[in-house]
């Protein structure tokens, strides 16, 4: 092994980026001395080694930004070292050096993961290109890794927040979609969050480093549609790529899907169809698809292709409302002061309890999606940390206002599980021996709850 050309592998000063560590393994002298030179003419840092064993060994230990690597060498041949980097999982291209190259030699480096090929001798120009090649590629590689990372974060399951049963029942399937590669129908009011969902289980499955392609099918024309989806004719006689290509190891998602007019909903069925044939599949993907409307529904009427519902839905979720998760308001409410506060740089704003009744009692039509903008508007224009009732929009005061006074003056109609309610509330009263603490925790209701269904009942230590 030869010392670090170029200072070295030491720290280099402050503000100043390290040189790049290139590995060279040559088993000729001559050759492993004429490529360091050219390396430290280049500015890279350089070590060579004479042998592969020695190579990984270090390598191992002080990961290289790019490995030069001798296709025959002594011992452990330049194939069978490709194999080993890919065992170490080490972060850097390799670029092959071969005197004595063939094409097969080539075909099976390339499906071994290296970089590039270089035949001997070769042009100190040729080997600069294809080191700042590779160089480039993996700071490339390296940011899509970092934007990967940042999206499995931003899309954890963790991060779809509420306690309704509505929601926990969503939670639990969508985990459970995850770990499958068969496709989903997410059905929805507009605001309830289909699109989110699909994206954490695209994130969370084993796709999740492939990409996300979205196609909206309401937003454009039917004949647009279709050149979208499965691509059209460009200049010259190019073929112009479409997002059913585009999504190629990872997730389609089309929204709005009940917009498809009948002439598309045929021809994604043929697609579909084709692809399901052995040996013909053209493209790895899996379709996630999002409705406002049930198709179930859509079917009856005629303006869905029954055929098609069961390619796409054979596995469904069904987004609750936000009307029917009123208590998840506070949290969505306060996750949206939060990012809020985030974005403008300020203090974090909060709800009096009065403002967050108010919340919960309107019936939120936008669902989600209104909730979001009624908050960021409310943050933008008022300064006051304590957001409170007035400073919610007139309109949504006053239709908030008049549910809670119907939901006040309705009649509570005497429930047919009256009994099973007395004969729970004895059982806990005699297991206690009339602690009425101990029975209203039992029951899980406040202890003024439990008084009100002693005296509604008749219920007491006489007639237990």
């Amino acid at each position: 092994m030869n010392a670090p050309e170029n200072g070295g592998s030491g720290s280099p000063p402050p503000g100043k980026a390290r040189p790049a560590l290139i590995h060279v393994v040559e088993d000729d002298p001559r050759d492993l001395s004429l490529v360091e030179l050219l390396l430290r003419r280049e500015g890279f840092t350089a070590l060579g080694f004479s042998d592969a064993e020695s190579f990984l060994t270090h390598a191992a230990k002080e990961p290289p930004d790019v490995i030069l690597l001798d296709l025959l060498l002594p011992g452990i041949g330049g194939l069978e070292t490709l194999a080993r980097l890919n065992q170490l999982q080490l972060d850097a291209p390799v670029i092959l050096l071969t005197g004595q190259g063939t094409a097969e030699n080539a075909f099976q480096a390339m499906r071994l993961g290296a970089y590039d090929f270089i035949p001997k001798p070769f042009e100190a120009g040729r080997l600069s290109v294809s080191i700042h090649n590779a160089l480039r590629t993996k700071d490339l590689t390296r940011e899509v890794r970092k934007l990967q990372d940042e999206l499995r974060v931003q899309f954890d399951f963790r991060n779809l927040i509420g306690v309704s049963p509505a929601i926990t029942r969503v939670l639990a399937s969508i985990e459970r979609l995850a770990g499958s590669d068969l496709p989903v129908l997410i059905q929805g009011e507009a605001g309830t969050g289909k699109e989110l969902v699909g994206r954490t289980i695209h994130y969370n499955s084993r796709r999740g480093e492939g990409p996300f392609v979205y196609l909206n099918c309401g937003d454009l024309r039917p004949d647009l549609v279709e050149a979208e989806l499965f691509g059209s004719a460009g200049p010259a006689g190019a073929r112009r790529p479409g997002k059913w290509e585009r999504a190629n190891g990872g997730t389609l998602f089309l929204d709005d899907v009940n917009e498809l007019a009948p002439p598309l909903q045929e021809a994604l069925l043929g697609q579909l169809e084709r692809e399901k044939k052995p040996g013909v599949r053209e493209v790895d993907i899996r379709i996630i698809c999002a409705a406002r409307k049930d198709l179930a529904q859509e079917v009856e009427a005629g303006r869905f292709n029954p055929a098609l519902v069961n390619r796409l839905a054979p596995f469904r979720v069904v987004m609750p409302p936000l009307r029917d998760r009123r208590e998840d308001i506070p949290l969505l409410s306060q996750r949206v002061l939060a990012e809020a506060a985030t974005q403008e740089r300020r203090p974090e704003k909060r709800l009096s309890p009065e403002a967050t009744e108010t919340l919960q009692n309107y019936r939120w039509p936008g669902n989600i999606r209104e909730l979001k903008n009624v908050l960021r508007q409310i943050c933008s224009l008022n300064n006051a940390e304590i957001i409170r009732t007035e400073d919610l929009p007139p309109s949504i005061r006053e239709a908030a206002s008049q549910r809670a006074e119907a939901e006040a003056s309705e009649e509570i109609p005497i429930s047919p599980i009256k009994e099973v309610e007395e004969r729970l509330i004895r059982q806990s009263l005699a297991q206690t021996g009339w602690d009425v603490n101990r029975s209203a925790s039992l029951l899980g209701i406040s202890r003024a709850t439990l008084y009100r269904r002693l005296k509604a009942l008749q219920i007491s230590r006489e007639n237990l």
